[in-house]
């Protein structure tokens, strides 16, 4: 941890901020990114960059596409970088109101106290963008740099899901798209499975006969009473997420939908956590003669990174050169890289310097974004 890395002094922050702040305005909730890749696209075609542009948001309803974009290494300045490719999501969570971010002892907040600032993940898009300004200006050698930018990865990283990694030409890479300072390396993440279930018992007039009716809310709610729910062990989670049913007060609700998820690190673990869910949801409907009709869908699979691989050794010597001590650890969430992995491109996430991510007290620190840009440099330059 000597802290020798020469690229922080090579950040040009008055740039890195107004690019920042550029795509913090810009609301981009899932489904609805066009404004942003308009203007990512946009800013990728001013470094002369090779870029491709997918219609894949027509599969699932958004507006808008990934961004492929490749950087050409200097065929002048030979070098034994490997080639890499480095990810971000374009997308936010729901917006509640605009966002106005502001500086306010060296961090970025929103002005809007009542929404979030969104700088998941648009720090990071942020930060690559300053990487590629500084490596063209200081003819930094590196190998070809593969730029993915998606669409739609709050909902399910669908984006991730439809992107042509035949079109990537690097087999490793590197994800910022976790909460926290720069340091932390996120080498392994969870199995998710989501389970949709309707209960399905009969209409009645609540006030005139009742007693012909079966209540599908009665049968969902012995259903979820049956099962444990929230931190399973140190590898596993489950969660209902949303339940919805009934046509009005004085009617016996007929039809009642159970949205619940499970995770896990372990496949074993996740199969069993999910085969409890649904004999808890079959007995509450055996219970009061509801019928059940469900769904298991696999949202991604899960995936562990050895030290030894190529983004493992990458990454904790550019955390090193930084200053920083790496920190290793396993993630309850997904993120695009479950996707990445499990079409065989070895991707790890690292943690990009946004804090209280999805809430209305999301913030920046300015200089953990200036880290990460020199992080991003590190990474691309590293040589075998």
């Amino acid at each position: 941890m000597n802290g020798k890395s020469i690229y922080l002094k090579y950040v040009n922050k008055e740039r890195l901020l107004k690019t920042l702040i550029e795509l913090l305005k810009i609301k981009s909730p899932s489904k609805n990114e066009k404004q942003i890749v308009n203007y990512v696209e946009k800013k990728i075609r001013e470094f002369g960059l090779e870029v491709y542009k997918d219609s894949c948001g027509k599969k699932f309803g958004s507006n808008a596409g990934n961004i492929i974009a490749v950087y050409k290494s200097i065929k002048s300045q030979p070098s034994k970088c490997k080639s890499v490719f480095l990810g971000a999501h374009m997308d936010t969570v729901k917006l509640n109101g605009d966002v106005n971010p502001i500086i306010v002892d060296g961090r970025i907040i929103n002005k809007n106290s009542k929404c979030i600032l969104g700088g998941d993940d648009k720090i990071a898009i942020a930060a690559i963008m300053e990487a590629l300004h500084i490596i063209r200006e200081k003819r930094i050698p590196t190998g070809d740099i593969y730029i993915l930018f998606t669409i739609s990865e709050e909902i399910g990283v669908l984006g991730a899901k439809y992107l042509d990694l035949e079109k990537v030409k690097a087999d490793y890479g590197f994800v910022f798209d976790a909460e926290g300072d720069i340091g932390v390396i996120y080498n392994k993440a969870p199995y998710h499975n989501s389970i949709n279930a309707e209960f399905i018992g009969k209409a009645a007039h609540a006030g005139i006969e009742p007693e012909k009716g079966i209540s599908s809310i009665k049968a969902a709610s012995s259903a979820i009473n049956n099962i444990k729910f929230g931190r399973i062990d140190n590898e596993t989670t489950c969660n209902i997420g949303k339940i919805n049913g009934g046509d009005g007060r004085n009617i016996v609700p007929e039809r009642t939908k159970v949205e619940a998820e499970a995770r896990s690190l372990e496949l074993s673990k996740l199969k069993k956590i999910t085969d409890l869910i649904i004999s808890g949801f079959k007995k509450g409907a055996e219970k009061y003669n509801a019928r059940l009709e469900y769904e298991i869908i696999r949202e991604f699979d899960g995936f562990e990174i050895s030290a030894d691989e190529v983004p493992m050794i990458i990454a904790k010597k550019a955390i090193e050169r930084l200053g920083i001590k790496p920190e290793i650890k396993s993630s309850g969430g997904g993120s695009d890289i479950n996707i990445f992995n499990s079409k065989g491109k070895i991707a790890i996430n690292l943690s990009a310097g946004m804090e209280k991510v999805h809430t209305n007290k999301e913030y920046v620190e300015i200089n953990q974004v200036e880290k990460l840009v020199a992080l991003i440099l590190e990474i691309c330059s590293y040589r075998f």
